[in-house]
């Protein structure tokens, strides 16, 4: 019997999966935030907890998209769609640093589709924004369960760092790469 998606009832993972073509990335719409919501905290359950304590998970589900009106609002926060349900998004921002860096946030995935390309496509629309506003360096915050994701896309581990979110610190490593 094939495993269907929870997310996309009626549908298996393989037919998700050949809906390929069929995945939108636009620019994300106030109205879409409670979608945002729910893939966001989807992926943030998902994570093993073997990498972040449920006390971590918890506050970080709690606080999922701290600056996300914001974000979508700047238009610079963007979502994948499939059929007419929200699948993931990522976001950025500008630092403030002499070499006009930026910083990629948010980028989630609901787990029915974790491992399909969808992460990497919304990465790399997020990073082609980064560079057509000219900014040279990017910083991806990689959630420790992510660090081998953005390897893989061409960033570089860096420093370790800690967020005190809600009472809990959530470990992560600073990477960076070249915009192109």
């Amino acid at each position: 019997m094939k495993r269907r998606a929870a997310m996309f009832p009626g549908a298996t993972l393989q037919e998700i999966a050949a809906m390929n073509d069929n995945r939108l990335i636009r620019p994300a719409r106030a109205d879409d935030l409670k979608g945002i919501l729910a893939f966001q905290r989807a992926a943030i359950a998902a994570i093993n907890p073997r990498t972040y304590s449920a006390e971590a998970r918890d506050a970080w589900a709690r606080l999922p998209a701290a600056g996300m009106q914001e974000l979508v609002a700047s238009g610079r926060y963007l979502v994948a769609e499939i059929g007419a349900r929200l699948a993931g998004g990522a976001g950025w921002e500008p630092l403030d640093e002499p070499d006009q860096a930026a910083a990629v946030r948010a980028v989630f995935v609901h787990p029915d589709l974790h491992g399909r390309g969808l992460g990497a496509r919304l990465v790399g629309a997020v990073e082609a924004l980064i560079a057509a506003a000219g900014r040279r360096r990017i910083l991806v915050p990689a959630a420790l369960n992510t660090v081998s994701f953005y390897q893989r896309l061409g960033y570089v581990a860096n420093e370790m760092a800690v967020a005190a979110l809600d009472g809990a610190d959530l470990r992560y490593r600073r990477m960076w790469k070249t915009a192109a």
